[in-house]
C-alpha cells in the first residue's frame, strides 16, 4: 500500500518519522482531556464499530466520490479496494487509542502523509466531521436507555477525532514552515548569485562605459593628429621646395652638407608625420619586413648621442645577437625613440640610460632602462592611456607611450613595465621571431 493510498482523505494511512516526547504526549492528552474513562467507553465501542464498519465506508467513499478531486483516487478499483480496507482498520483503530507516544507518532505520520501527496486540509478536516456525524448517533442509540453513558462515549469519541486532526495539521504546519526555510534559502541563494552577477555586469558596463570614453578620446586625438599632420606638411612641403631650388644656388662643401641636412631632417619630419598619421587612422597597417633589432636601436640612438651628453647620460649598451624580426623598422624607430626621450625627461640631473637585446622565453627581447624619477604605483596603470602624462603641463600630450603600444601591438608583441617612485623605470618590450 503506498502512501497515497493510505493517506485518504479520511484520518488513516502511514508515513512520516515526527517524535512526540513522552511529557508532551502525556500533556496534549491531558489537554484534550482524554481520561481513563475515555479510553475504556472508546474500547466498548468495539463491537458497534465492527457491525456498522462496512455501512460507514460505503457511505463516506459515496460521499467522497462526489468531488472531483478524491475521486480522481479511486479510479483503480483496487487501489479503491486497499484503501476501503486501511480505513476499516483506522476505525476499529480508534477504539484502542491508548496514551502512548506509539498511538501520537501514528497520528503525526497520517498528517505528513497526508501532505506529502498533496492533500488539501480542507479535505482530511471534512472527513473527520464525516466520522462524527455518522458515528455520533449510532453510539448515542446503542447505548439504549443508559443516555448519559451514551453521551460520555459520543463525547470519547469527539475527543480522540479531534485529537488527531490537531496532529494532524500539526504535522501539516511543520512541514510547510520547513519547506519555507528552504525556499527562504534558495531565495537567499539566488539573491546572493544575482547581486554577484549584478556586480560584475556593473564592472563591464563601467568597462564599456571606460572603453566609449577611450574610443572618444582616440578619435579626437586622431582628428588632432591628422589636423596637426596637415599643418605641419604643408609647411615642410614649402620648405623642401625651396631647399631644392637652393642647391644649384650653393657651392662649398660646409654649405651642400647643412643643406642636405636640412632635406635629411625634413625627410625625417615626413616620416613622422606619416606614422601619426598611421596612429590617427588604425585601418592602415605597416608594411613588415625582415628587421634587424639591433641596427634600429643604434640608429635611433645616433640621433640622441648629443642629448644624452648634454643632460649627463651615460648610455649602458647590452646587446645580444638576435634573430629577425618581421616589423616595420620606421614604426618601431618611433617605439625606441619615444621609449629613450622619455627616459631622458625622467633624468633631469643625469642618470644611466640601459639599453639592452637579447633572447628571452623564446622571444626577441628589448628592455629600456632609466635611473630616473619613477612612476608611481597609482599612475602605473595609466600610462598607456592616451592622453595621460605625468609630466608637467605644456611638455607631454599623453600620447607618446599610447602610440608605443600600438606599435607593439601591430607587430604582434607585448610591452610591460616595472617601476616605483625614485626607483627609476624598466620598459620590456618582446617580440616574436621568424628563427
Amino acid at each position: 500500500m503506498t502512501d497515497r493510498e493510505r493517506a485518504v482523505l479520511g484520518p488513516g494511512g502511514e508515513a512520516g518519522s515526527s517524535m512526540g516526547t513522552e511529557s508532551d504526549v502525556e500533556q496534549r492528552f491531558a489537554f484534550f482531556r482524554l481520561e481513563k474513562s475515555d479510553l475504556e467507553l472508546l474500547a466498548g465501542l468495539r463491537p458497534l464499530f465492527e457491525s456498522c464498519a462496512d455501512e460507514f465506508i460505503e457511505a463516506f467513499y459515496a460521499h467522497l466520490e462526489e468531488f472531483a478531486e478524491p475521486r480522481s483516487l479511486f479510479a483503480d478499483p483496487a487501489v479503491k479496494s486497499g484503501l476501503m480496507r486501511t480505513q476499516r482498520e483506522y476505525l476499529l483503530g480508534l477504539c484502542a487509542p491508548g496514551r502512548t507516544t506509539e498511538f501520537y507518532q501514528e497520528r503525526r505520520r497520517i498528517g505528513e502523509a497526508h501532505d506529502r501527496v498533496g492533500l488539501a486540509p480542507r479535505w482530511y478536516l471534512g472527513a473527520y466531521s464525516f466520522f462524527l456525524s455518522f458515528l455520533a448517533p449510532k453510539i448515542i442509540d446503542d447505548a439504549g436507555d443508559d443516555a448519559e453513558r451514551g453521551l460520555a462515549a459520543a463525547n470519547a469519541f469527539q475527543k480522540v477525532l479531534l485529537f488527531d486532526a490537531t496532529v494532524a495539521m500539526e504535522a501539516y504546519v511543520e512541514r510547510q514552515r520547513h519547506e519555507l526555510e528552504q525556499l527562504n534559502r534558495t531565495l537567499a541563494k539566488a539573491s546572493r548569485k544575482l547581486n554577484r552577477e549584478f556586480e560584475h555586469q556593473s564592472r563591464e558596463l563601467h568597462a564599456a562605459r571606460e572603453w566609449a570614453r577611450s574610443a572618444e578620446e582616440r578619435v579626437a586625438m586622431a582628428t588632432l593628429i591628422a589636423g596637426l599632420a596637415h599643418e605641419i606638411g604643408t609647411p615642410m612641403g614649402v620648405i623642401q621646395g625651396h631647399a631644392k631650388l637652393l642647391e644649384p644656388a650653393v657651392s662649398g662643401e660646409d654649405a651642400k652638407w647643412r643643406l642636405d641636412t636640412i632635406q635629411e631632417q625634413i625627410g625625417r619630419i615626413t616620416k613622422i608625420i606619416q606614422a601619426l598619421l598611421k596612429v590617427s587612422n588604425p585601418e592602415r597597417r605597416p608594411r613588415h619586413t625582415p628587421v634587424q633589432l639591433e641596427a634600429v636601436l643604434d640608429i635611433t640612438l645616433s640621433f640622441l648621442s648629443e642629448n644624452l651628453t648634454r643632460n649627463g647620460i651615460e648610455l649602458i649598451r647590452r646587446f645580444e645577437t638576435t634573430p629577425v624580426i618581421s616589423g616595420d623598422s620606421e614604426r618601431l624607430q618611433q617605439v625606441f625613440l619615444n621609449l629613450f626621450m622619455n627616459a631622458i625627461d625622467a633624468m633631469p640631473t643625469g642618470g644611466e640610460l640601459t639599453v639592452a637585446l637579447g633572447i628571452v622565453a623564446g622571444a626577441v627581447e628589448v628592455r629600456v632602462g632609466d635611473t630616473g624619477l619613477g612612476i608611481s604605483e597609482q599612475d602605473r596603470s595609466r600610462v598607456f592611456d592616451p592622453f595621460f602624462t605625468t609630466k608637467p603641463t605644456g611638455y607631454g600630450t599623453g600620447l607618446g607611450l599610447m602610440m608605443v603600444r600600438t606599435i607593439v601591438a601591430e607587430h604582434a608583441g607585448e610591452i610591460e613595465l616595472a617601476s616605483s617612485r625614485g626607483d627609476g623605470t624598466e620598459f620590456f618590450i618582446r617580440f616574436p621571431h621568424s628563427n
